[in-house]
């Protein structure tokens, strides 16, 4: 397993960012949205622009695992460097990016 730090841009707790859903053992997102990432404390939110929303916990003395509303685990991996961060559930895999040009209107 390898984990990851979590690091914002520009150091905010709140961030505008793509969330590209892949469903697991998918090679390609089954859906890519605008989303709002926030961390406070440890915990993190994400708060995708179709309605869906993540809520994470942190896991005591453990750096990179969460537990969601459900008391899932899950699991911040590394992989995409500073371009974002992916956070892994039992389903699915969430890959939060920085870069939202993708989903601008032509």
């Amino acid at each position: 397993m390898i984990w990851a730090s979590f690091a914002l841009p520009v150091q905010a707790d709140i961030v505008d960012a793509r969330c590209d859903i892949y469903p697991k053992g998918a090679d390609k997102p089954s859906g890519r949205y605008l989303c709002v990432l926030s961390q406070h404390h440890g915990y993190v939110t994400i708060d995708r622009a179709d309605g869906v929303y993540y809520d994470f916990h942190p896991t005591q003395g453990e750096p990179g695992q969460y537990r969601d509303g459900r008391n899932q685990p899950v699991y911040q991996r590394s992989g995409l460097g500073a371009k974002g961060m992916i956070f892994e559930m039992s389903d699915k895999s969430i890959y939060v990016l920085w870069d939202t040009s993708v989903l601008a209107e032509p």
